[in-house]
């Protein structure tokens, strides 16, 4: 008999003699004794997919059997999915906002991964449920596309972490009205600006005061009184008492001026919040539209229509499908349907294409998000998850999303100037050159009044001490004189 050790060189010779057989060339065959025979020793090595290089890791694509992914090919936004059949070439050409974002993920892999991008006439739903079983029979490996991650999807199916943020909204036609506000007097200034302009009052006052009215001898509360009063009297010209100190009228030239310029500012800015005409939603909420029995329009070809009837509890005769994002805005305006419901990225598309006439109203439902669909159990699933977050990291996901934004962008949007009209508040910004101006002057008017008020002192307590020195003298000299005579 044989020993174990005698038999296992054997063995392992003619495993390796077998494997060799299976392939088109041989390698090489090792012995204990002798090692790798051949003068050329090992001969080249060809890994799985018919690459020469070694693989950075495991591949489930190779270029014999590449992977086959499902793409929509009905989509109604065709800026994240769109499908292009050239019939003289007899070829397909598929792009978008999602297949950019795949193409990115996939560079960032540790592994060489071979695909095919196949498009599925079917709708969003039928590429992953069990009834049509798109990915679940195999039938495709993978799905890329703007497919919203829910949870009834995520049970037949392995989902990616989401490459962008989603949730449904409502989009509606706007309609002009004022702008109502209890505090819409305030808003012309921020308040760093009304801060700053209470502080510049009462510094000139003070300074005003200290000029001209420290021999008052008020009291405390009727000096602070003063000082917080005197701007608003000066302004209203209501001020009865004669400035006389030159510095002070300095300061009042100044003070006059700035408050004249800050004023007819303010004034412009209320005027344009109180009368020009704002875009207001014709419709706030949702509850309005599910009593009045309003009819809604969505997307046909996704879940948004079981989603109204299923969570929000529209009735389903009250929901128009759209096949066609040039759809929406004649429905919108013929008042076939009073609200359109999209996912928040179809909204933005929607939105930077036609900007006119319509905005975003009621609240936002939180959704998964846009995901890349896998077959459960798929590895891919986990590492594409490691992938997107890479991409999202590095920025590039929001510079694809404005891109896409960028090719329908609306530079003359009403909502737009809308937005940028209701955001406008003066700051300290703009007079900063003022209040430098005026800080100066009343720095040089309170070092003069300090001053004024110093010698005022000195020359009180001179006048008082030479008066001391003359009773004291004249004291002395009767009181001398009758000591003198008496003794």
């Amino acid at each position: 008999m044989l020993e174990l050790a005698e038999v296992t060189p054997l063995l392992l010779s003619g495993l390796v003699r077998a494997a060799a057989a299976r392939r088109s060339s041989e390698v090489a065959v090792w012995l204990p004794e002798l090692g790798i025979s051949g003068d050329r020793g090992l001969s080249s090595i060809f890994w799985p997919g018919g690459e020469q290089t070694v693989p950075r890791g495991w591949s489930l694509g190779s270029r014999e059997r590449p992977l086959r992914i499902g793409v929509p090919a009905s989509g109604t936004f065709n800026q994240f999915v769109k499908v292009m059949y050239d019939t003289g070439r007899n070829s397909t050409r598929i792009t978008g906002f999602s297949i950019e974002v795949f193409q990115a993920v996939v560079k960032k892999l540790p592994y060489d991964l071979q695909y095919e991008l196949v498009p599925f006439p079917g709708s969003y739903d039928e590429m992953v449920f069990p009834c049509f079983s798109s990915v679940l029979l195999l039938s495709f490996d993978a799905a890329v596309g703007d497919t919203e991650i829910m949870a009834n999807r995520c049970v037949y199916v392995e989902f990616s972490q989401p490459y962008i943020e989603s949730g449904l909204v409502m989009v509606v036609t706007v309609k002009p009205g004022l702008k109502d506000s209890k505090f819409i007097a305030l808003n012309p200034f921020n308040k760093i600006m009304w801060l700053q302009l209470a502080a510049v009052s009462t510094a000139t006052g003070f300074v005003i005061w200290l000029s001209e009215f420290v021999v008052t001898g008020n009291s405390i509360l009727q000096t602070i009184c003063s000082i917080l009063w005197l701007p608003v009297t000066i302004i209203s010209l209501s001020q009865r008492e004669n400035i006389k100190n030159s510095t002070s009228k300095l300061v009042l030239a100044v003070w006059i001026y700035v408050t004249f310029v800050v004023g007819a500012s303010f004034t412009a800015v209320l005027s344009s919040m109180m009368t020009v005409p704002r875009l207001e939603p014709s419709v706030r909420e949702i509850d309005v539209l599910r009593n009045s029995n309003a009819a809604v329009g969505c997307n046909g070809n996704s879940f948004i229509c079981d989603y109204l009837i299923n969570v929000l509890n529209f009735k389903p005769n009250n929901i128009k499908r759209v096949n066609s994002i040039d759809e929406y805005p004649r429905a919108l305006d013929n008042g076939e349907i009073k609200a359109a419901f999209f996912v928040l990225p179809h909204a933005k598309v929607f939105l930077a294409k036609y900007c006119n006439g319509y905005i975003v109203s009621g609240p936002s439902f939180k959704l998964g998000g846009f995901g890349f669909a896998f077959q459960k159990g798929s590895p891919l699933a986990i590492d594409i998850s490691e992938a997107i977050l890479k991409v999202s990291q590095s920025g590039h996901v929001d510079t694809l999303e404005q891109n896409m934004l960028h090719h329908s962008n609306c530079t003359s949007s009403p909502a737009a100037s809308q937005k940028a009209a209701d955001d406008i508040r003066l700051g300290p910004g703009p007079f900063s050159g003022l209040f430098m101006i005026l800080g100066c002057i009343l720095g040089f008017a309170f070092v003069v009044a300090v001053v004024r008020l110093a010698r005022a002192r000195w020359t009180s307590f001179c006048d008082g001490l030479w008066a001391s020195m003359v009773v004291i003298r004249e004291c002395c000299t009767r009181f001398g004189a009758t000591y003198f005579c008496v003794h």
